[in-house]
């Protein structure tokens, strides 16, 4: 017989929590504040539901805090516990759904702030005038204080010497030059005074080049009468190329030239594509005799060059169009970025210049869409970098790939092609010379503004052609004789 007794155990305590159930409070259990059970009463459960806008049905175990009653919600007992009314109900600190946020818009945010700024601007009227009257009060008891023989004496006049009547004359002459003084006209003089100066501002390299230039963007692009400029042509074009050398801003040019921040961006956007379509000429594919003809010695081992290749990249300001980010992302430069491709010629001239591409654009594919393989001829020669993986177009066009060899998994180079690493890098530095010659104009240095992007084309074009009119980049001593 089984005399083993049977205890009944107690049955397990769900875990309570101690924390408020209203949303958005985040009060534990403390003594300083009291804590209160949810009612068992169906109707006020629901009342307290309502009002704590929990979303789920209440328990008895859930806990509301003392934050959200009233002083008038308790019974008037003197204990160390207060308890509730019957009727309470919890009305303070409840929740506020995003609907029920009262959010100002941008306009009646920008008119509060107008008004804002109108008050401290009447505030700042009325203390300069007290400080006025102050002053006038001041002036008033200092004058009083004087003597009237020295009030007659003085009269309130300042003793001035007598002038001749040519003295008078003079000064005749010197007050009307000043009124006629125009800032404009002198600002251009100093900077059309040397040469040096207007190349250090500009980049053109001489006032006699202006000159023509000028002529010739006149008769490209007469003024309408209609529509009279402001600046004569010259000016604008000294503007254009001031913005294209030193990265001014529009508002800094407009201070210069005595005219609007509006008109000098005007001015920038008409006159780069003029120049653009000016200059092109200076940027052309030359023939394959002339090449031969002015062959560098350090070419000497590679005399079927036609072109050296490399790519020009130029920071932009991140746009906003989420599709515009994933073409220019370079994951080579880690930003966004513009790419050019630029061909110089063995002498060193540039002879070739793409349009411009997104930074995530490869070497290859700005190579083949640019159509260059198309104006090289049979068996001519491409010199390029390790970047461009362009073998297989090469074949197909019948055309010589000059790249410098791969290490692979070899140790080191075999001694031919040790040499040949040397010589390709001795031809090829000259298009590096080139492209740094095209950063000296700080609009391609800096981080280009993302409303210059559409007139990137044109500006790389417009120096390019002033790289080319410049000193050539190989000495007389680096041609054979």
């Amino acid at each position: 017989m089984d005399h083993t007794c049977y205890v009944r155990q107690k049955p397990k305590r769900k875990h309570e929590k101690h924390n408020c159930c209203v949303p958005q409070c985040s009060v534990y259990k403390n003594p300083s504040i009291h804590m209160h059970r949810v009612p068992s009463d169906p109707v006020r459960k629901k009342k307290w539901a309502v009002a704590i806008r929990t979303g789920k049905e209440l328990t008895q175990y859930m806990l509301v805090c003392g934050k959200h009653f009233r002083k008038d919600d308790y019974l008037p007992t003197g204990s160390k516990k207060p308890s509730l009314k019957k009727t309470a109900v919890p009305s303070q600190n409840l929740p506020i759904r995003s609907h029920e946020r009262v959010e100002t818009s941008p306009v009646k945010r920008k008119k509060s702030a107008r008004a804002d700024r109108a008050k401290k601007r009447t505030m700042w009227v009325c203390e300069e005038e007290n400080e006025l009257e102050t002053r006038a009060e001041s002036f008033d008891s200092t004058d009083g204080q004087t003597s009237d023989e020295e009030g007659e004496a003085n009269d309130g006049w300042l003793d001035v010497p007598d002038m001749e009547e040519e003295d008078i004359e003079k000064f005749k002459t010197v007050g009307v030059q000043v009124g006629t003084y125009v800032q404009n006209e002198a600002f251009v003089s100093s900077l059309m005074s040397s040469d040096s100066k207007l190349f250090s501002t500009t980049g053109l390299y001489s006032v006699e080049y202006l000159n023509d230039l000028t002529s010739f963007f006149n008769e490209v692009a007469p003024e309408n009468p209609k529509k009279k400029f402001l600046l004569p042509t010259r000016d604008r074009i000294l503007l254009t190329m001031m913005k294209i050398k030193l990265a001014l801003s529009f508002s800094t040019l407009a201070v210069f030239f005595d005219i609007s921040v509006q008109n000098a961006c005007n001015y920038f956007y008409d006159s780069v594509r003029v120049l653009a379509s000016l200059l092109t000429c200076l940027v052309e594919w030359p023939p394959k005799e002339n090449i031969l003809k002015n062959m560098p010695k350090c070419f000497a081992t590679f005399k079927n060059t036609r072109i050296v290749l490399d790519c020009f990249e130029l920071f932009v300001e991140k746009p906003k169009c989420v599709r515009c980010r994933t073409r220019l992302y370079s994951q080579y430069k880690k930003g966004y970025t513009l790419k050019v491709l630029l061909g110089c010629a063995p002498s060193g001239l540039i002879s070739f210049v793409s349009r411009n591409y997104g930074g995530r654009a490869s070497d290859k594919f700005i190579t083949s869409h640019s159509k260059l393989y198309d104006k090289c001829e049979y068996s001519d020669g491409v010199m390029v970098d390790k970047g461009f993986a362009i073998e297989d177009e090469c074949l197909q066009h019948c055309l010589v790939m000059i790249r410098p060899p791969f290490l692979r998994r070899k140790i080191c180079f075999p001694r031919p092609e040790s040499f040949q690493c040397s010589n390709i890098a001795r031809a090829r530095v000259h298009v590096e010379r080139s492209i740094q010659r095209i950063r000296e104009y700080h609009l391609l240095r800096n981080k280009l503004p993302w409303r210059l992007v559409p007139y990137f084309d044109d500006v790389v074009l417009i120096v390019c052609a002033l790289v080319n009119l410049g000193a050539p980049i190989l000495a007389d001593g680096k041609f054979p004789q």
